[in-house]
């Protein structure tokens, strides 16, 4: 199945070269953005500011808004199965392990993932709790997924990856959007937003959201899930290039029934949050911006409370000097928390307040009239679990017509939780855990011919120390390794109506334990939880103004260590836009393999036939 994928790949690109080089029409995408635009499309998650895709010394790729929608997904993580690197794996009717290039499992910890740039990863276990992480995804501007480090911008536990999920401004989701969902599988998912005109530059949206799933089989009777969810978004534009945000969410939700004996465990989760964005301009041409929120959350698992309250606050500040493009801040973080554990206790203490304290600069040097590029910065920050930590970059690129070759040197660094640290059981404990480190090297290329086909490779290697392990008196750092690997994504524009995209990546993994740890078989372990080699056909056609037809082909390497076969899967998506108010998706999902596992072996994922119908802008 590689081969055949990897042969594709190679005869894409040698079509497209011939095809495309006498092309004169290639002004249509139907994504709603051509390839040109999006070659130049402005990302924020890189460097805190805007910078154009193309100019990018990382390796980056954007789901944009109009590509979300397409789709047929109904989650984030059901999203990011499109974005090449990215590692998904469906677990349950409720549960993802997503993760990029290694480290997956259902509490993935080296992962930062961010909503209009607030934290929604937990302290407790430094990973995402993926249900009750949630948007409207018609309010999704786009998606932005760097693969690789981001320490030395937004610090720790930002180790492989970086992904930010940026909603539309309220002035871009005025009127009413009613949208319902319901699946053969008995998903369902119910959406609703009205947005309207406060005053002069001022506009507001208010949205409610339910979804629910029913259990996947007998054997997993009890990963049924519910979630509703509440929010807002007001936008002020007080004066030229002087911004204000205010936006928050309030959800609740079940999975399973916590205090049944039923595998797999139940769980609740409840929270809210409040965010304050102000972006300004000053006099001296010097930009501000002033991030600020609140988030208090609620999980509860068997065995296990985490009642935990978090205070941000950033600042940061953008000037250019000559050749220089200065970029600089200060973070404060004060984290309380309230944890209980039953019969017995095994975190101690019970209530912590932590607090982190960062300051970031970054120097992007323009040299060569504009075609080469120094960027070089550095973030130091200060944590309760790790102490003084350092993440440097360098990252240097240089512009070629109508292509970018780049090359990066990152540090990295995922410090204890919660748990890991404060667990006591018996001799066991984590009170002598340090942080993981990361040395990570890349070297990408960015190309765009014709106007019509874009080619992006990267090469990378990891090298980790310090990792986690498990001994007889406690958590300890005892493993090392590294991961190698390749990404390709290759974007061609076969004829103004039709655009196919070409995504493979390879990696291996290889860990190794101290002469005297006990954790030989978890670094086997999760080495066998990372797939060697995965691959993405992605294909998007406008039939004519009223219909539109998508088609994708996901192939994913086996994992032997969750006795997971390698597999391949079809999703298709057809869209009848009946007026300029109302259309109907159906989608089928997981053809090809009458079903398959992704993460536990007894857990298959069938195929499934949605219906979605949205009336409104």
């Amino acid at each position: 199945m590689m081969r055949i994928l990897l042969t594709a790949q190679i005869l894409s690109l040698l079509f497209s070269a011939s095809a495309l080089a006498n092309s004169d029409d290639t002004s249509i995408d139907i994504t709603g953005i051509s390839l040109t635009e999006l070659f130049n499309l402005k990302i924020t998650s890189l460097s805190k500011k805007k910078q154009a895709l193309n100019k990018a010394a990382a390796a980056v790729y954007v789901l944009t808004h109009n590509e979300i929608d397409r789709l047929g997904v109904t989650t984030i993580a059901d999203a990011l199965r499109y974005v090449p690197g990215v590692e998904v794996a469906n677990i349950d009717a409720s549960r993802w392990a997503i993760s990029i290039r290694g480290f997956n499992s259902l509490a993935a910890n080296k992962l930062l993932v961010m909503i209009d740039g607030r934290s929604v990863y937990s302290p407790l276990f430094s990973g995402v709790v993926w249900a009750e992480k949630d948007v409207v995804l018609a309010d999704v501007d786009r998606i932005e997924v760097i693969r690789g480090p981001g320490g030395a911008i937004w610090g720790a536990n930002a180790v492989n990856g970086v992904i930010n999920i940026i909603t539309r401004k309220a002035q871009e989701t005025q009127g009413v959007l009613l949208e319902a969902g319901l699946g053969s599988e008995q998903s369902k998912v119910i959406s609703a937003r009205y947005g309207w005109q406060l005053a002069e530059n001022a506009y507001m949206r208010i949205y409610a959201k339910h979804r629910q799933h029913d259990n996947t089989n007998q054997q997993f009777s009890n990963d049924n899930n519910r979630h509703n969810q509440v929010g807002f978004r007001l936008d002020y534009d007080l004066a030229t290039n002087n911004a204000l945000t205010l936006q928050g969410d309030l959800y609740s939700g079940v999975i399973g029934n916590v205090a049944s004996q039923a595998m797999p465990d139940g769980q609740t989760q409840s929270g809210g949050n409040f965010l304050l964005n102000w972006q300004f301009t000053d006099n001296n041409n010097s930009q501000h911006k002033l991030l600020s929120y609140y988030e208090q959350t609620q999980l509860s698992v068997p065995m296990l409370d985490d009642k935990r309250e978090i205070w941000n606050l950033d600042y940061q500040f953008q000037q250019q000097w000559q050749q220089h493009a200065l970029i600089g801040g200060v973070g404060y973080r004060l984290l309380h928390d309230e944890i209980t554990t039953s019969p017995f206790d095994f975190i101690a203490p019970k209530n912590r307040h932590d607090e982190v304290i960062n300051a970031f600069i970054q120097d992007d040097i323009a040299l060569l009239d504009d075609d080469l590029h120094l960027i070089v910065g550095i973030k130091f920050e200060n944590n309760d679990y790790s102490g003084n930590e350092s993440l440097p970059s360098v990252r240097l690129s240089y512009q070629l017509p109508q292509s970018l070759v780049w090359s990066a040197w990152s540090k990295a660094v995922r410090v204890p939780t919660r748990v890991e640290s404060d667990i006591r059981y018996g001799n066991f404990s984590g009170e002598r855990l340090g942080a993981e480190h990361a040395n990570v090297y890349e070297l990408g290329w960015r190309k765009k011919w014709f106007d019509a086909w874009q080619f992006d490779a990267t090469v990378y290697r990891a090298e980790y120390e310090n990792l986690l392990s498990v001994e007889e008196k406690g958590y300890r750092n005892k493993v090392s390794g590294n991961v190698q690997g390749i990404e390709l994504s290759n974007s061609v524009q076969l004829q103004p109506s039709w655009l196919v995209r070409f995504n493979l990546s390879h990696a291996t993994m290889n860990l190794i334990t101290a002469s005297d740890s006990l954790s030989t078989d978890g670094a086997k372990v999760t080495q066998g939880q990372m797939p060697r080699n995965s691959a993405q056909v992605i294909s998007m056609w406008d039939i004519n103004e009223q219909w539109k037809f998508n088609g994708y082909l996901r192939y994913v390497d086996e994992l032997p260590s969750n006795n997971i076969a390698s597999y391949w899967t079809v999703d298709a998506t057809l869209q009848w836009q009946i007026s300029s108010r109302f259309s109907i998706k159906l989608s089928a999902l997981n053809l090809g393999n009458n079903s398959h596992q992704e993460w536990d072996e007894r857990v298959p994922v069938g195929q499934e036939v949605m219906i979605n119908f949205r009336w409104g802008i």
